[in-house]
């Protein structure tokens, strides 16, 4: 899916969820919901139409659809448009004239062929679970997006700078690489975002890996303790297991078992002490260490950052630079996000600042704020 602004996500119609609160622009899935199914799904359908000229004469222009989402989105949080490929090939080129002022034909062209790309490699992968995508409609492309482009007209900027939107990330890097700083606080805010959601699926799965040997004597030898100090039957299964106590830290993972958050919960890391990192640190790497990992000290120079309420300047700046140089471009996005992000165009936006190349780059700024 293709992240627009604040929770609002835009996707293709043979991707409906039900249980999501949702628009639906499409030719043929662009109809009411009946009755007894609207009360059987989570999710609402708040509004729907067979096209996107049809759903523009509902709210009197594309600038009232756009507000309306967003309106929706502050009251019930995320919110899906589905499209069809023509509704999408509309919408994006309306949005993307609006928010990359610089860029042209050919820019955008890059930018949807990419979005396009990505979502083939995700879409037959553990990171889409369910409801994959048509590949042989992705393959076909959009159709005419450098036509569409040249005659769409922009929404009124300065009604969207009223807004006060969270823009995507990979629009946010796209004006940074570019030498612009316009929305320099939202970078920073939202790349801590990701920094700190990174670091929480990181600890989280390797508790968990932890507890699942817990019985595995390799393990046990490894780390310095016996089957005995185990018990099966804690709501805390580490507590009482001195090698692995960072892990039974309750301020740091919450224990609540109950049945919809389960015992193993995500980590709060928030504040985290210099003395807990520290020993997240040293536990995690003698689990790699025994598994034959790769040190984890190549990613975790920067959870310093991640405990933050804030992130300077000059740190994201250290960061970056470190980032756009790795050869694994490692990007501190965490793997559950990767369908929520045009991930394969950050990638894209380091190669060509790696190649110095200004003046694509410079396609890519957002508008101005002031």
């Amino acid at each position: 899916m293709l992240h627009l602004f604040n929770k609002v996500y835009m996707t293709f119609d043979d991707n409906i969820d039900c249980h999501t609160n949702r628009y639906v622009i499409s030719a043929e899935k662009g109809n009411a919901m009946h009755q007894e199914l609207q009360t059987t799904y989570r999710g609402t359908l708040l509004n729907y139409s067979h096209s996107v000229n049809a759903m523009k004469t509902k709210f009197n222009g594309m600038i009232g659809f756009f507000n309306d989402v967003r309106l929706k989105s502050n009251s019930l949080g995320k919110i899906m448009i589905y499209c069809d490929s023509q509704a999408f090939l509309e919408l994006v080129t309306i949005w993307l004239k609006t928010m990359l002022p610089f860029a042209d034909e050919d820019a955008i062209q890059k930018y949807i062929d990419i979005y396009l790309h990505h979502e083939r490699i995700i879409a037959n992968t553990q990171l889409q679970p369910t409801h994959t995508l048509d590949l042989t409609s992705l393959n076909s492309g959009l159709g005419d997006v450098k036509g569409y482009f040249r005659v769409q007209g922009a929404l009124d900027i300065e009604e969207i700078k009223s807004w006060d939107l969270d823009l995507s990330i990979e629009l946010l890097l796209g004006e940074y690489f570019a030498g612009a700083d316009t929305h320099e606080d939202k970078l920073l805010a939202t790349y801590l975002k990701f920094l700190k959601r990174f670091y929480k699926e990181y600890f989280t799965d390797a508790r968990e890996g932890a507890a699942l040997n817990l019985l595995n004597t390799t393990q046990q030898t490894n780390l310095g303790y016996t089957a005995d100090d185990v018990n099966l039957n804690a709501d805390n299964v580490f507590e009482g297991i001195t090698p692995l106590a960072p892990f039974a830290d309750n301020e740091v993972f919450e224990a609540k078992p109950t049945a919809n958050n389960g015992a193993n919960n995500v980590m709060n890391i928030d504040n985290l002490s210099s003395e807990k990192q520290t020993a997240l640190k040293d536990l995690v790497k003698k689990l790699h260490d025994f598994e034959g990992q790769v040190d984890p000290d190549t990613f975790m120079n920067h959870l310093d950052k991640a405990v933050k309420t804030t992130l300077s300047k000059s740190e994201f700046d250290t960061m970056i630079t470190e980032t756009v140089n790795s050869p694994s471009s490692l990007s501190y996005i965490p793997r559950f996000d990767i369908g929520n992000i045009n991930y394969s165009f950050i990638q894209y936006l380091f190669s060509l600042k790696k190649d110095n190349d200004t003046d694509t780059l410079g396609k890519y700024r957002l508008f101005a704020n002031s």
